[in-house]
């Protein structure tokens, strides 16, 4: 049974000799430092995250996000159009991010993240995917719009600068690509609008991720089986859901079954994680079911996100009857 990661990794480690990124960025703020001395901290941290992953036996990696200050700063810094605002609360979470606002028409050249990837790819000894922002929850958190004339144009209007972007990535060799929406659960009266926007992103040559995360999904989780996607990310630990009683509505797409909490600092034995996966395993076939953090994993200390990760692969290999390496 595959695992992954979804979102970011804990970019400061637990020792001493793991806060050279938050020395780095102080020196950097202070003018010690130049940018291509802090890319290269970037980079070093970026391969650290990597390797913690890989080591811990996922399946499917990506390069840990660490060079994003939240998840809407890659495309609020790089597009034309928009400008990183006001620091707002990230939905329910004790963590802020910079609201984007937009002063003009949205353009890219579709290269946002194409450096960060081909890094992460030279790196990658297993299977790397790349992640974007989805385009209903960049949309949602906008802090003010001097452009469009409704919401209805702003999620089609960022869908094409993000198609555009999927574009770019796949020029780079991506194959995989997580479109982290959360939105899309916590704004279910928008989910056709959602749809047509992901009309806009779908590629068949592209193994397209609609990640769902901290809201549960069930308003929406028929709808989200029609989506033009390969998979539907779906966090079963952050509330009440229904959605084990109702994966059989996901007939051909994979799913993305978040049973790790990135959220909490309780590890999950290998045991718990096997019993998730054998509930799921009712209704979807195992070649079709994909073991999965929550969401970021950057809300935890790192020691704790190893750990997490460990019980994640130790619980998928429990399932398929797998030795678990001492």
């Amino acid at each position: 049974m595959k695992t992954t990661v979804i979102g970011a990794y804990p970019k400061i480690g637990d020792g001493p000799e793991a806060q050279e990124l938050r020395r780095a960025l102080h020196r950097h703020d202070r003018g010690e430092i130049s940018d291509p001395e802090l890319g290269k901290v970037f980079d070093d941290v970026t391969r650290t995250a990597i390797g913690e992953i890989e080591a811990a036996g996922v399946d499917v990696t990506n390069d840990g996000q660490i060079r994003w200050d939240d998840l809407l700063s890659p495309f609020a810094r790089a597009w034309s159009g928009v400008e990183p605002g006001p620091l707002e609360r990230f939905y329910d979470n004790n963590t802020y991010f910079r609201q984007p606002v937009i002063d003009g028409r949205i353009v890219t050249d579709g290269r946002s993240l194409v450096r960060d990837y081909t890094f992460a790819a030279g790196v990658a000894k297993t299977t790397l995917k790349a992640a974007i922002p989805g385009p209903l929850t960049f949309a949602t958190l906008a802090a003010r719009d001097e452009q469009y004339g409704s919401l209805e144009e702003r999620v089609l209007a960022i869908a094409d600068a993000t198609a555009r972007e999927i574009a770019g990535l796949k020029a780079a060799g991506a194959t995989m690509i997580d479109i982290e929406d959360p939105a899309v659960a916590a704004w279910p009266k928008y989910i056709e609008l959602a749809r047509e926007a992901y009309r806009r992103l779908a590629d068949p040559d592209l193994a397209l991720t609609l990640v769902t995360y901290f809201f549960p999904a069930d308003s929406v989780l028929e709808s989200l089986a029609s989506f033009p996607v390969a998979a539907v990310a779906i966090d079963v630990r952050s509330r009440e859901t229904t959605a084990f009683d109702r994966l059989d509505a996901f007939r051909t797409q994979l799913v993305l079954l978040g049973v790790v909490d990135a959220r909490n600092t309780r590890l999950e034995s290998a045991d718990e994680v096997a019993r998730y996966a054998e509930r799921a395993l009712k209704l979807v076939p195992q070649e079709r079911l994909v073991l999965a953090t929550t969401t970021s994993l950057e809300y935890l200390p790192r020691d704790v996100a190893r750990a997490k990760l460990t019980a994640l692969v130790e619980g998928a290999r429990l399932v398929t009857g797998e030795k678990v390496p001492a």
